[in-house]
């Protein structure tokens, strides 16, 4: 029995898909108009939320999220492991990257782009080790973090959706992932970053 647990938590992980949805200035809107479409029966992937924030907003942003969803919504901490239908929100004041056994962990490295977590640490990791079953998101913010990190999405061939900088409250970040790359996957208005993201899931 212990041997067919074992097996059956290694496949799960081996095949589980993760929605990594990265931000900064402008973003909370749309991460709320996003997961208005979410449901404990639609999503069919973990959802990890990367948003440039003050420290001490966790908790309250984790709670304000599940009164609103019939979701499960976490608060990351450190080694908890990944799941399926889940969303995971990533604390201020810490990195966040993807271990191999599909656990999440928290670093307090050096800012990247003045930010903690940074879109490009987590963008870097969770593609190291998901390759072609991750797909990003990476919508309105104020700097170019995430632009480093979509070019390792794309080389591991993982998904690359961009919310439109003509609609994004700030701009800056969608632009520097689309002109980093020679190709992004799909650039697409705020209702349609859903619909767009779940065809992969």
């Amino acid at each position: 029995m212990a041997n067919s647990r074992s097996i059956e938590k290694k496949d799960s992980h081996s095949t589980i898909k993760v929605v990594l949805f990265c931000g900064s200035t402008g973003a909370i809107e749309v991460l709320e108009k996003f997961l208005m479409n979410v449901s404990q029966k639609n999503l069919r992937a973990a959802l990890v939320v990367i948003l440039h924030r003050k420290t001490g907003t966790r908790d309250l942003l984790v709670r304000y999220l599940n009164e609103k969803l019939n979701v499960m919504v976490k608060a990351i901490e450190h080694g908890v492991p990944l799941e399926k239908g889940v969303i995971y929100i990533a604390p201020a004041g810490y990195h966040c990257m993807l271990e191999k056994d599909m656990t999440l962990s928290l670093d307090l490295s050096e800012k990247v782009m003045f930010s903690r977590p940074s879109a490009d640490v987590s963008l870097e990791s969770f593609s190291y080790n998901l390759k072609d079953r991750l797909i990003a998101i990476i919508v309105s913010g104020a700097n170019s973090d995430g632009a480093d990190g979509a070019k390792c999405v794309s080389r591991r061939n993982g998904k690359i959706i961009v919310q439109n900088p003509t609609e994004a409250f700030a701009k800056t970040m969608p632009s520097a992932v689309i002109d980093s790359l020679d190709k992004v996957d799909h650039i697409v208005t705020t209702k349609e970053l859903y619909k767009t993201a779940a065809k992969y899931f």
